[in-house]
């Protein structure tokens, strides 16, 4: 599921799944993380919201270029 909701670049659908699960209270999770985890995803929400990431269409033009050398 995690996979799925990083994948996600509609910002709307983001903010709906945001309003969904808003008041889930982060200290009772079902998970339990290592704080250099906790540290990781803390990162992730915050390269999301600045927008520092690349798609998905240009990690594979990345990668092709890799590849070929």
């Amino acid at each position: 599921m995690l996979d799925k909701l990083i994948s996600i670049q509609d910002m709307n659908l983001l903010e709906k799944v945001n309003e969904l699960i808003g008041n889930v209270d982060v200290n009772k999770s079902v998970f339990k993380i290592t704080p250099d985890q906790k540290n990781m995803l803390m990162k992730s929400e915050e390269d999301i919201l600045s927008y520092d990431f690349i798609t998905d269409e240009e990690l594979n033009e990345e990668e092709d270029k890799w590849l070929i050398g």
